[in-house]
Parts: structure tokens; sequence; C-alpha cells
């Protein structure tokens, strides 16, 4: 498989936590990061021009990997940053590398997430042209 390295795309965003976000040992539950890092996804794309809500192309997860660095201690009303940034692209997937970070920018987490683009009506599969797709609203994504 070829892969490029494409220009550095990066967006911040600041996501709230729930009381619910956290466990009875009272950290921050294993099964939020995901939902974390999706917000990030969401929220990167929508900085670059990308708003998949209306768009007949999506991105699909074809792979995550997650790395806890730190525990996050209960806070009903914390926030905590999520840090996106291209990393790779290649013809079919491109990779996103995204940390969770307290707002001191401590990294608790690192996260690395391949992509993939499919019609969400037919499921075929679309190759990856970011250039295209990132170019402003009502791009693909």
């Amino acid at each position: 498989m070829t892969t490029v390295t494409p220009r550095v795309l990066e967006h911040t965003c600041e996501v709230a936590l729930r009381p619910n976000d956290f466990d009875w040992a009272g950290h921050l539950n294993n099964s939020v990061y995901p939902q974390l890092l999706e917000t990030g996804r969401w929220e990167w794309g929508l900085a670059h021009g990308v708003d998949a809500r209306e768009d007949s192309v999506v991105a699909m997860v074809l792979q995550l990997q997650l790395d806890y660095v730190q525990s996050v201690d209960w806070d009903p009303v914390g926030r905590l940053v999520v840090r996106t940034s291209l990393a790779e692209q290649s013809a079919y997937s491109f990779t996103l590398a995204q940390d969770v970070e307290r707002p001191d920018g401590t990294v608790v987490a690192r996260g690395r997430v391949r992509l993939g683009l499919i019609d969400r009506h037919t499921k075929r599969i679309h190759k990856v042209n970011l250039d295209t797709m990132l170019e402003g609203p009502g791009s693909v994504a």
C-alpha cells in the first residue's frame, strides 16, 4: 500500500464531560475515550469544510488504536481537549492522529484512526482525495 505524508491539518476542540462518563472507581470510563475521539473527528471535519450530515459519501472507521496514558479522575463538569491532525493518506484511506488532553495540555490518551469512504446508500468504497474533500462546504467526507 502506498501512503503519502499529507499536509498538516490540525484542529483542537474542547469536550464537556458528563457525570455518567465516570465509573464506580471515580475514573473516566474507558468506553468514553472512543466517543471523545469521534467528537474530535467531527469537529476536525467541520473545521476543514467537511459536513457529512447531508452527504451520501461518509467516513467509516477501519482501524482504531487507542493508548490510555493517564487516568482522568471524577469531575462531572470537567472538560477535555481533543487534538486531531491528519497523519497519512493512501488511495482508499486516511489516518488521523488524535490526542485527548487535560486543559493544561497533559496528554491522557493517544489514538490513531484509519478511515475509509463509502456511499451510505450503496455501500460502495470510494477513493480518498483529501485535496478535493477538504476544499470547503459541500465537500464529501
